[in-house]
C-alpha cells in the first residue's frame, strides 16, 4: 500500500462527487473526523455572525450547495439547498434560477460552491434581484495566495487555473464542475470588472484566512494529519499565518451587500 492509500479515508476511495449519495458519505466524514468538524464550526460561525448582521431586514436566509454540511444547526431557519435530490437538504435549488421573488431574501450563503457554477454572471444576477436593499451574499471560497495555490495543484483533486481569461466553465456536473481559483479571479483579479457589471452588490469583505487547519483535517478525502484536540493550537497558529495573506492563506471570505 502506497502512502496515498494510506491516508484516503476508506469511504472516499471510488466515490463519484457528482451523486447525491457523495453528500451522504461526506456528512458522515465530517461528523467523524473532529478535526474537520471544528473547521466546519468555525466556518458557520462566521456564516452565523453575518446572518446576525441581517437579522433585522425582512426576507428568509438561503443556503446554496449545502451538500453533507450541518449550517441548519446554527441557523434552524435557514433553507438548504442542493442542485439536485438529497436526502439531508430542504430545496432543489439551481443557482442559476432561484425560486424566489424580488426581494424575498435577506442573505445567502456558500461554502465552497460559487468556484463549481459554470455561470457565475447569472448567480450574480439572480442574487441582485432576489435580496432585499442591506441583504448579503456570504461566500467561503478557496484563496490564491503562494501557499493555497502550491496545495490545491499538488494535492487536491479540483482544478486549479488562476489563468482563465473567461469565469465562464462548460457544465460538468454538480461537483465535477469547478475551478478553485475561480473566486479569486472574480473578486481579486477581475475586482473592477465585478464592480462594473454589478453595482448592486457591493464587497463589503475580502478576508484571507485558515492557512493550515484544512490541509491538517485531511478535508473530505484523507485521515485527520492530527487529533482533533490540536485544532485550538492550530487555530491561533492560522491567525498569525493569515497575516500574511499573499503566502499563506488557503480559504478567504467574501461578504457583498446589495446597494
Amino acid at each position: 500500500m502506497n502512502v496515498k492509500d494510506f491516508l484516503t479515508i476508506p469511504m472516499a476511495r471510488g466515490v463519484d462527487l457528482d451523486r447525491p449519495e457523495a453528500a451522504v458519505i461526506h456528512r458522515s466524514i465530517i461528523q467523524n473526523k473532529k478535526f474537520l468538524y471544528r473547521l466546519y464550526e468555525d466556518f458557520y460561525g462566521a456564516f452565523a455572525q453575518e446572518a446576525a448582521s441581517v437579522s433585522h431586514l425582512p426576507g428568509r436566509l438561503l443556503e446554496l450547495g449545502s451538500g453533507g454540511g450541518f449550517l441548519k444547526e446554527k441557523l434552524p431557519n435557514i433553507v438548504t439547498s442542493e442542485v439536485c435530490k438529497i436526502p439531508l437538504v430542504d430545496q432543489v435549488i439551481d443557482a442559476n434560477n432561484l425560486p424566489f421573488g424580488k426581494e424575498e431574501l435577506r442573505g445567502i450563503f456558500m461554502l465552497n460552491v460559487l468556484h463549481h457554477l459554470p455561470k457565475p454572471r447569472s448567480f450574480f444576477r439572480e442574487a441582485t434581484r432576489c435580496l432585499v436593499r442591506g441583504g448579503r451574499v456570504v461566500l467561503i471560497e478557496p484563496f490564491n495566495s503562494w501557499f493555497g495555490k502550491w496545495v490545491y495543484t499538488r494535492f487536491h483533486h479540483e482544478p486549479f487555473d488562476d489563468q482563465m481569461s473567461e469565469w465562464e466553465s462548460l457544465d460538468g456536473g454538480r461537483m465535477s464542475t469547478s475551478n478553485q481559483a475561480l473566486p479569486w479571479i472574480i473578486f481579486w483579479r477581475d475586482k473592477h470588472v465585478f464592480e462594473k457589471e454589478f453595482p448592486e452588490l457591493k464587497i463589503l469583505k475580502r478576508t484571507p484566512h485558515t492557512a493550515l487547519g484544512y490541509l491538517l483535517s485531511g478535508g473530505m478525502t484523507w485521515r485527520s494529519l492530527v487529533p482533533g484536540l490540536a485544532y485550538p493550537l492550530a487555530s491561533q497558529v492560522d491567525r498569525i499565518l493569515s497575516k500574511w495573506n499573499r503566502f499563506f492563506p488557503m480559504f478567504q471570505t467574501i461578504v457583498l451587500e446589495k446597494q
